[in-house]
């Protein structure tokens, strides 16, 4: 058998245990499943998401909550349309290419970016947001370290970190209750925070700094550099992972960690950079899918068009999805409704939502993303067209091979087989038309003679399956011309 090996395109096409040609399919123990389709639900908002967040209040239930660079909204359960709940200093300005941070402090949400003052609302009785008290700096970054608040890249000073009053959102009076700054001399602009319940991680342009919470004495921290030599360079393609443990695009590459573990060398950054448009590869946008277990790395191509490259950590491996999304989350889903389903499909024919679908059950957290016209969906949907690729395989030692039939290890009902054959290692790679299986046997028929065969495995949209493994092809030896 040729397996579906892991996408790896950095590596030669005959390598058996790796495949430069993998697209809407996602890594599981036995080979490849699925990737479900983004299914659409609410209405649109007016303009491109720049944040979006499902918080939970303390009767369990959810709320719903999207920004954009003007405005804050919430999505109704009923219509999923979107009501303003921007505070008062709205029509807010995110600048160009920024995007809003949020993080909860209690039962605050609250929202920060460097066009304005910070936003909060309290989740469970709070109907807008308003500025946040204290008069704290304007900062790219937020995130709750302990019983502080923490704000990082401040408004003039990038390179600043600052740490409310203790138990006070609202507080930010140097010097009293804890609250605190430090301006770093090395590592240059803050790019993320990870905050915890003893400190945080700050990931900087070239360094990483180690925050810790003191008990008592003069200061409220204390700072260590734990990486002097690496750092991030898109700062939005930080992705949590486990406790202390995230991965992110550095300018040279893929990584874990703060010790800088390379995750794509010799695997997927060449390709990467090659296929993303190199003048927004500071841009690069990461979310994780936890219940996938793959972090997601968003990119714009040199095409225009964005796709996903998605690494799963648990198994170590990397897949693609040509999927043109706009903002990723995690959200509660809002539970709908046969009047919802009706609310946003024409007619029922039209609704493509499995009947087991989470989405039909509200409160369930799943992997989100916004549409390029703006409408919040959800990744449940019916699988989406994939295509698997074999690498070039010599099927006869030392001769030519004539393939008379292949067989698709797969639980797949509905696909082709296209033989992809060449004459010599570096030689034009010729591809044949694609094949369906024979009923009653699954077996693709070919007459196919090549001194390397590969095996294209295509599966139309909707169709049900979980497992594709490889080609079990049938061959004949033949001469060495």
């Amino acid at each position: 058998m040729i397996p579906f090996a892991p996408f790896e395109p950095d590596r030669t096409r005959y390598a058996i245990d790796a495949s430069t040609a993998q697209i809407n399919a996602i890594p599981v123990k036995d080979g490849w499943g699925p990737l479900p389709d983004l299914v659409p639900v609410s209405q649109a908002l007016n303009a491109p998401c720049l944040g979006a967040w499902s918080v939970r209040k303390q009767d369990g239930t959810y709320r719903i909550i999207a920004a954009t660079a003007t405005d804050i909204f919430e999505m109704s359960a009923i219509d999923y349309s979107w009501a303003v709940i921007s505070g008062p200093s709205a029509p807010y300005a995110v600048p160009v290419g920024d995007r809003w941070s949020a993080t909860k402090f209690g039962q605050l949400l609250i929202l920060c970016n460097l066009g304005g003052p910070a936003q909060y609302l309290d989740v469970d009785v709070g109907t807008e947001f308003a500025d946040l008290p204290g008069s704290p700096p304007w900062a790219r970054y937020c995130a709750t370290i302990g019983e502080y608040l923490a704000l990082g890249y401040i408004a003039g000073h990038p390179n600043r970190f600052m740490l409310s009053g203790i138990g006070d959102a609202g507080f930010w009076t140097l010097g009293q209750r804890g609250c605190d700054l430090q301006d770093f001399a090395d590592g240059e602009e803050i790019m993320n925070i990870q905050g915890g319940e003893r400190g945080a991680i700050l990931s900087h342009r070239t360094a990483f700094t180690e925050i810790a919470l003191t008990a008592g004495g003069d200061y409220s921290f204390t700072t260590r550099v734990i990486n002097p030599s690496r750092g991030v360079f898109a700062p939005l393609s930080v992705v949590p992972i486990g406790p202390g443990n995230f991965v992110y695009y550095a300018q040279d590459g893929f990584f874990m960690g703060v010790a800088g573990q390379p995750i794509g060398a010799e695997r997927v950054d060449m390709w990467f950079q090659e296929l993303a448009d190199s003048q927004y590869l500071n841009q690069v946008r990461g979310y994780p899918d936890p219940f996938r277990k793959i972090a997601w790395f968003q990119a714009q191509g040199v095409t225009g068009e964005k796709f996903l490259l998605g690494y799963h950590w648990q198994l170590d491996r990397w897949c693609f999805a040509d999927n043109n999304v706009s903002e990723m989350c995690i959200m509660a889903t809002p539970g709908i409704t046969w009047d919802g389903i009706e609310a946003l499909f024409p007619d029922w024919d039209s609704a493509d939502i499995p009947w087991d679908s989470a989405l039909l059950s509200g409160g369930a957290l799943r992997f989100a993303a916004f549409t390029t016209d703006n409408r919040l969906g959800f990744f449940t949907g019916e699988p989406r067209a994939a295509r698997l690729t074999t690498a070039d395989v010599q099927l006869s030692t030392n001769s030519r091979s004539f393939v008379q039939q292949a067989r698709a290890v797969a639980d797949c009902p509905d696909f082709t087989l296209t033989a992809i054959t060449s004459d010599k290692h570096g030689g034009a790679r010729t591809e044949g038309q694609p094949v369906p299986p024979y009923p009653a046997t699954g077996v693709c028929h070919f007459r196919s003679s090549a001194l390397l065969h590969a095996f294209r495995m295509e599966i139309p949209q909707g169709t049900d399956w979980k497992h594709a493994i490889g080609i079990d092809p049938v061959a004949r030896p033949e001469g060495r011309r």
